[in-house]
């Protein structure tokens, strides 16, 4: 098993950043470094509920991110796997 843990001291109101993990209208302002962007979000924010973050390149390839919620307490906690469909591709060499 893998586990990735982040802690950050982020200095907003909990509120704020609950909202910006679980706002579907919110999660593209912010979930990828451009010039990549998200093209789809869907999410069920409940312990048991799934989520999907589809990224989209510049290129139009997308890379599908599902995942499903653990833990929640609103304005506490956000527990959530996070797996991507595909590993990253290397760009295909021009000949």
């Amino acid at each position: 098993m893998h586990e990735l843990k982040l802690t950050r001291l982020i200095d907003a109101p909990r509120e704020t950043l609950f909202r910006c993990w679980t706002d579907p209208a919110l999660i593209p302002l912010w979930f990828c470094p451009p010039p990549w962007g998200v093209s789809h979000v869907e999410n069920d924010v409940r312990a048991g509920g799934s989520s999907l973050i589809v990224m989209k390149g510049t290129n139009g390839e997308e890379m599908p991110n599902p995942g499903v919620y653990l833990e929640v307490i609103p304005n506490e906690k956000l527990v959530f796997t996070d797996a991507y469909t595909r590993a990253w591709d290397r760009p295909k060499s021009r000949s």
